[in-house]
């Protein structure tokens, strides 16, 4: 195999093109933690590829045309030069519009990007090589180039599985290593929380009210994976008294693998439903994986009361048999809530623990909050804080970014639970909007992950927002259908407005918003699933 003089140049017209074509790919795999599969369910991926098909029988045609041409030694080398510089801006302006979620160069996508840039290049200059040793008539071997860009979906699938592998190694590596620092503090005390929704307010709520007594150390945002975890205990030191993990789950042996990382004392689960039913394929796989946090040997167990049917089973299967707490508003859960008055501007109740009963008021919106604070009650009556600790805890709780978040501005209040994307969650959000005695907007591109209860799911949703909201904004045409469906099912007397992207919905606001408008955004979906087919 040799090279001929002046194939530098195109060896680094390869190294360019397989740089930026590289990107969507990286990006659509990326959005489903670097699972190859992702590529082959992704319409974006499609529609890319289709375009450098039609590049390609273009640039054919035109190299087809001039192998007549007595000069086309001087041709090819345009023909070649254009094909490339035209690839490389397609993919540049693929790159372009805006994306809610863009791509992340973190360490691993950049060196999936260097790896599979160079790898790409390689194989390219290696069929460069080849075709000068084997073909008699040089123009002919521009044709390599041609097949690089039809082949190159292949090659990334090869170079970005094979890479994975080293990067499970590494992982595996950080994982061992945060399992022994954390066995390596005996003292330190260990909570985990899982649940289909509700995780990360539980956690905030636990780690505020927990820090009025102790030194906490928490997750942060929604750092739910082994890698998350593994990034903030990096931050444990031996000041801090308790560690927090959000566990989260999207197929059967996430849990398993969380807990051998972190092995908690205390374990939270804060509810299930259908959320990710997609991945998980049967409701009985979520509940059995949600139900796997419980596995904490003689630890302790705190419990949504409205799951007691679901987990108690599953509890005294197991040996030894933990503490349990059950945590919400039934009469027979250990910790609830009862005489709550929720409004607009928060909720006052009183909390329940055996034979003492205490007030307390929170500025967080809706009634799931108060039986989230439920759970974190349930934890720090557990660790011993005294009761009014526990008060000021509650009172000073936050709301989390984008779950039932309450904002104000320009004359619009805004509820944004724009992160919420399961059933319980957004019919909550929507009594919430109800107590607003204003004109009530709803902007949604309905619910996601649902597998083969998404359509009924979203029926289900618009019949509830028929209910409550007068203006809908419905974002996605294909996918809101089952909502706009059911809405006019149930005969809803407002206005229904539905655009093909959340920008062309944004844009229109000046139409469809009031000065006194109370809108509630609701699920603001990653691009990644518009990508899917």
């Amino acid at each position: 195999m040799t090279l001929q003089r002046g194939d530098w140049f195109y060896i680094l017209l390869l190294l360019l093109t397989g740089f930026f074509m590289a990107r969507p790919y990286l990006y659509a795999i990326q959005n489903d933690n670097y699972r190859i599969s992702e590529i082959f369910g992704n319409r974006r991926l499609r529609t890319v590829y289709l375009i450098d098909v039609i590049s390609v029988a273009v640039f054919f045609s035109v190299w087809l045309g001039f192998y007549f041409f007595q000069a086309k030694a001087f041709w090819d080398f345009l023909i070649a030069l254009f094909f490339f510089v035209t690839e490389i801006a397609l993919y540049f302006m693929e790159d372009l519009p805006d994306r809610k979620k863009p791509l992340k160069y973190t360490k691993r996508a950049v060196r999936c990007l260097i790896f599979v840039s160079a790898g790409a290049c390689a194989a390219g200059t290696c069929a460069l090589a080849l075709a000068n040793a084997k073909l008699a008539d040089s123009y002919l071997r521009y044709l390599v180039f041609f097949g690089f860009v039809l082949i190159f979906p292949l090659i990334f699938i090869i170079l970005a599985s094979v890479i994975n592998v080293f990067e499970k190694l590494n992982n595996r590596r950080f994982e061992m290593r945060t399992a022994r620092r954390l066995k390596n503090r005996p003292d330190l005390i260990k909570i985990a929380i899982t649940g289909s929704y509700g995780k990360t307010s539980v956690k905030n709520f636990i780690a505020t009210i927990l820090s009025q007594k102790y030194n906490v150390l928490a997750t942060p945002e929604s750092y739910n994976t082994p890698m998350g975890i593994s990034k903030t205990v990096n931050s444990l030191d031996p000041t801090h008294e308790i560690f927090i993990a959000e566990f989260g789950a999207r197929r059967k042996g996430d849990i398993k693998r969380l807990m051998q990382i972190v092995k908690p004392q205390i374990a939270v689960l804060t509810g299930i439903n259908e959320q990710h039913l997609e991945t998980f394929k049967t409701f009985d796989n979520i509940k059995r994986e949600k139900c796997r946090i419980l596995e904490v040997g003689d630890g302790t167990c705190v419990i949504n009361g409205k799951l007691r049917s679901v987990t108690e089973p599953k509890l005294v299967s197991q040996n030894p048999i933990p503490e349990v707490i059950y945590a919400g508003f039934d009469d027979e859960c250990d910790v609830r809530a009862v005489n709550i008055s929720v409004g607009k501007d928060g909720s006052d109740f009183d909390v329940v623990i055996g034979d003492d009963v205490f007030c307390a008021h929170t500025n967080l919106l809706g009634i799931h909050n108060v039986e989230n604070i439920m759970l974190a009650v349930g934890v720090a009556v557990k660790l011993g804080v005294e009761i009014p600790y526990i008060q000021n805890g509650i009172q000073s709780l936050q709301a989390v970014p984008h779950r039932q978040q309450l904002v104000k501005g320009n004359g619009i209040t805004i509820i944004d639970d724009s992160f919420n994307s399961n059933p319980d969650g957004a019919r909550l959000a929507l009594d919430t909007l109800g107590m607003f005695d204003t004109r009530k907007v709803v902007m949604t591109p309905g619910l996601v992950e649902l597998g083969k209860n998404e359509e009924q799911e979203n029926e289900r949703l618009g019949e509830y927002i028929s209910s409550i909201a007068d203006v809908v904004l419905l974002v996605g045409k294909k996918r809101s259908l089952p909502l706009n469906r059911a809405m006019k099912r149930c005969e809803f007397g407002g206005e229904i407005y539905v655009y093909e992207s959340l920008k062309d919905c944004e844009n229109d606001f000046s139409n469809t918003l009031k000065v006194g408008d109370t809108l509630l955004i609701l699920n603001d979906l990653p691009d990644i699933f518009d990508d899917k087919v």
